[in-house]
């Protein structure tokens, strides 16, 4: 497969309706940004025929609190420290090798440790809970192939029943998240990074701009292409008006390139400020695991940001995933040592 073709330079269209999605799609910064602020615009599944009942749209509420006060503040702080240990063991682990595939050996198996400590599930079973994670990921990655998706509900409800003794909210997408959903993000980000050397080098010289640097990389290169909204009332928003019960497309990543909103958006800037990105939504119905999520990226991306040197050109970037994302399989590196010149000639 060639290139991830997920971003072309375009500006994106005023809010239309799709007869071919059945519903409203908003690409614009503004536009996505007001309709993630409205209350009447409910999260749903891609699937979700129906407005929410208030019992339902309370209970998501409810979850989101409750995911969000276990996955903040100083539970945040103790992981990181925890965190950035396993980390730096993984690397080690590499450090011996000229070249290292870095997917694979450091942010999958980062990403599973971080799931298994998260939903406290039982390490006995990692690799089958693993697996499972695996199958759901592929169905959001490709969620118009049946038979995937039918293997992902069973995956999900064996996970769900794996995990029902968790003390952690949502714990069956939380494991998902983490074990699969992160490590796609990081390989995606460590790609475009390795593919600008200028910012690559500067965030190497300047380590303080990490955090700054991970909100760009969910700008650029961020796993979410649309959210899911039904509206539970008539809405008017966008210059158009939203009758109650329609469904709303929300493009996450034409907004995170609308130029209208960044300047030079298909560029990676990590010193980049003009406004929040919108891979992790904003306001009430922001990610709840934000803080963690980007806690746990700004780990991996230290310790890739210390060890690695530059992408190896001997092997070819191969795709996996569909139209919900695509990330790499794999993403061989050529790792930091002295004699790396010699090796290279």
């Amino acid at each position: 497969m060639g290139d991830n073709p997920l971003h072309s330079t375009f500006d994106p269209p005023p809010a239309y309706y799709d007869d071919s999605l059945n519903g409203w799609v908003l690409s614009r910064y503004t536009d996505v940004v007001a309709a993630l602020h409205e209350q009447r615009l409910c999260p749903v599944d891609s699937r979700t025929e129906n407005v929410p009942c208030q019992e339902e749209i309370d209970a998501q509420h409810r979850l989101r609190a409750q995911t969000f006060a276990a996955c903040a503040g100083q539970q945040v702080k103790e992981w990181q420290i925890q965190f950035a240990e396993i980390a730096q063991q993984l690397m080690a682990k590499l450090r011996g090798c000229v070249r290292a595939e870095i997917v694979g050996n450091f942010a999958e198996p980062l990403g599973l440790d971080i799931a298994l400590t998260v939903t406290r599930a039982d390490r006995n079973n990692a690799a089958h809970l693993n697996a499972l994670a695996h199958a759901i990921s592929m169905a959001s990655a490709d969620p118009t192939n049946q038979p995937i998706r039918e293997a992902a509900k069973a995956a999900n409800d064996e996970l769900t029943r794996y995990l029902e003794s968790s003390p952690i909210p949502m714990s069956g997408p939380a494991f998902v998240a983490l074990s699969q959903t992160l490590p796609s993000f990081l390989a995606n980000a460590w790609l475009a990074l390795l593919r600008s050397p200028q910012q690559f080098r500067r965030l190497r010289e300047e380590l303080a701009l990490i955090p700054n640097a991970v909100e760009e990389l969910l700008r650029y290169a961020g796993l979410a292409h649309t959210l899911f909204r039904r509206a539970s009332s008539d809405i008017n928003m966008a210059g158009v008006t939203i009758t109650r019960g329609d469904r709303v497309m929300l493009k996450l990543s034409s907004a995170n390139r609308d130029p209208g909103q960044f300047v030079n958006p298909e560029c990676l800037d990590l010193g980049r400020r003009n406004g929040p990105q919108l891979a992790l939504g904003i306001g009430l119905h922001s990610c709840a695991g934000g803080p963690l999520i980007r806690m746990l990226a700004g780990v991996a991306m230290t310790c890739f940001v210390g060890n690695v040197a530059e992408l190896d050109p001997d092997f070819p970037i191969e795709w996996k995933g569909g139209t919900g994302f695509r990330t790499p399989k794999a993403l061989y590196v050529l790792l930091q040592q002295p004699d790396l010149a010699r090796f290279r000639q």
